[in-house]
């Protein structure tokens, strides 16, 4: 009984994941090595980036949020 029971709620959870929860829907466009547009929605994403020299250190460079009405850099390194 608990067997049937868990696969029940285990097949109602996928079923509810996949209709309920809609993902967005971004469309990515590399613009050079270094550079990436991210459209999603209403916003706009400038990803920058940069060459690291070692394994453990973080690439980001830049992260510009583009807007109808404003532009913000979110990360500036």
């Amino acid at each position: 009984m608990n067997k049937i029971f868990l696969l029940v709620t285990l097949a109602l959870t996928s079923y509810a994941n996949d209709t309920i929860i809609q993902p967005k829907k971004c469309e990515i466009i590399k613009l050079s090595n270094f550079t990436t547009l991210v459209s999603c929605n209403k916003l706009d994403y400038i990803v920058q980036t940069k060459e690291s020299r070692r394994d453990d250190e973080d690439n980001m460079k830049k992260i510009t949020v583009l807007s109808e009405k404003d532009n913000k850099i979110i990360i500036n390194k």
